[in-house]
């Protein structure tokens, strides 16, 4: 991956307008220059992000997530297009839409998703589209109330839906907030284990959020520890908050199936105590810390310990011992 000093110059300032504080509630502008700039974020920030898609869509596919061969995928705001081509390696499309404001991301992004087995193009404008998939990444984060509502109407108009957004505590909660006001016609397919209504929004310190696991290979690879110093971000931190949705009206055998209700979602990351590992979880009657006990729950705590992201439910499945 080499990048040159100019290349991670253009990631950083990248970085810094998503990461801004102080925007508000305003709408983030447009903020492609070049096709340089796609191509750098592509092979940086989107990989990052391409690695939380990872995690989510193999969430799916663990919870019965249908296949998408005979089906239109929408990706909305594609930026490089990662969320498109991530989930049609995952469960394949027989159309993937590109949908941008920026012409110059939406030519990229079909450019970059041909070699996928898939008709792919773009759209420019969407007009009354009905798309049987909805993807929507990191996107949530840069509207303002306009953009909010017209991605409000596209979502009631799509069969199928999964959004993937940054881990910050501001865009996790604005997505509690758009499950809950979609729950009526909707039906959340994951992460959540139940129908009830976000539990955490109901203190302002509470947010659902995950860790994705990056590819243990990054970790000696000489380029990427360079950047992540050079553009100060942390390899083994990728945040990410998420949201499946399946329309009601479906047919049920269309439905993905969800764990059994008794189990509850782990959020966040473990925290250490004398005696294990403190865990937060949530299940419908609301948020609560677990104790995992290293001496009572040994297979847990390990798994927790050294592997967090694979531990999705309490009580958990440990794999066999090898």
């Amino acid at each position: 991956m080499p990048l040159s000093r100019a290349a991670l110059d253009r990631i950083a300032r990248l970085r810094d307008l998503f990461l801004a504080a102080d925007r508000g509630e305003r709408a983030l502008g447009d903020y492609w220059r070049d096709a340089v700039d796609l191509q750098a974020y592509d092979e940086v920030l989107a990989a990052r992000i391409g690695w939380k898609w990872d995690a989510a869509l193999s969430e799916l596919a663990a919870r019965g997530w249908p296949r998408a061969e005979g089906e239109v995928v929408l990706d909305y705001g594609c930026g490089s297009g990662i969320a498109g081509r991530r989930f049609a390696a995952h469960f394949g499309a027989r159309e993937l839409l590109c949908h941008d404001r920026s012409a110059r991301a939406m030519q990229y992004a079909v450019a970059r998703a041909t070699a996928l087995d898939v008709r792919v193009r773009a759209l420019p404008a969407l007009g009354d589209l009905e798309p049987d998939v909805l993807l929507v990444s990191h996107v949530l984060g840069e509207l303002d109330a306009r953009g909010l509502a017209e991605l409000h109407r596209l979502i009631d108009r799509s069969a199928r839906v999964v959004l993937v957004e940054p881990g910050s505590h501001a865009v996790s909660r604005r997505l509690s907030q758009l499950r809950d006001a979609l729950c009526e016609r909707f039906a959340v397919a994951a992460p959540c284990t139940h129908a009830a209504p976000c539990p955490a929004l109901a203190t302002p310190n509470d947010w659902c959020h995950f860790f994705a696991a990056p590819p243990p290979a990054v970790f000696t690879d000489g380029d990427w520890v360079k950047t992540a110093r050079a553009v100060g971000f942390d390899l083994r931190a990728l945040p990410y908050s998420w949201l499946a949705l399946v329309r009601r009206d479906l047919a049920p055998a269309a439905s993905p199936t969800a764990p059994a209700p008794a189990r509850a979602r782990v959020l966040g990351r473990p925290a250490p105590h004398p005696r294990g590992l403190r865990v937060q979880v949530c299940a419908s009657d609301g948020l609560r810390e677990v104790l995992v006990d290293k001496r009572g729950d040994p297979a847990t705590y390990r798994a927790l310990d050294k592997r967090p992201a694979t531990v999705r439910y309490l009580p958990h499945d440990a794999p066999p011992a090898e």
